[in-house]
């Protein structure tokens, strides 16, 4: 199986490339994970296809909070100085929105609650 999950956040605006028809549509991304344990950071290559690169590029942007799933892929290729590189990126199948609506892109201060705390009540609990 080749199924790879990442929650995290874009690292730059996403780059969509329009083929002929909506289909042809590519939108290439990264995402930057936190690790579980210490102070390092992954960085995952994504690339996504048809409508769902549409969306990605509409409504996601650098700081947008995300869930992928997909299939990992590792593509061969010769740099410039004729060197044999390989390069690992997910195949998205299915994303996810998470996070607020604005997604950090508010730099107001959230409003104060309006709503006062309930007072103790100084009633036994009959259960």
């Amino acid at each position: 199986m080749n199924i790879h999950m990442i929650h995290g956040r874009l690292v730059r605006d996403p780059e969509l490339t329009k083929g002929n028809e909506d289909k042809n549509s590519r939108c290439n991304f990264t995402v930057a994970v936190d690790r579980r344990y210490g102070d390092e950071t992954d960085f995952f290559d994504c690339v996504v296809f048809g409508k769902r690169a549409e969306v990605i590029d509409k409504y996601f942007s650098k700081g947008s909070e995300i869930i992928v799933s997909g299939e990992g892929q590792i593509r061969s290729y010769d740099d410039k100085n004729g060197v044999r590189r390989k390069a690992y990126s997910i195949l998205v199948a299915d994303f996810n929105f998470c996070g607020s609506r604005n997604d950090g892109s508010n730099t107001q201060a959230a409003p104060e609650p309006t709503e006062k705390a309930p007072e103790k009540l100084d009633e036994d609990i009959p259960f």
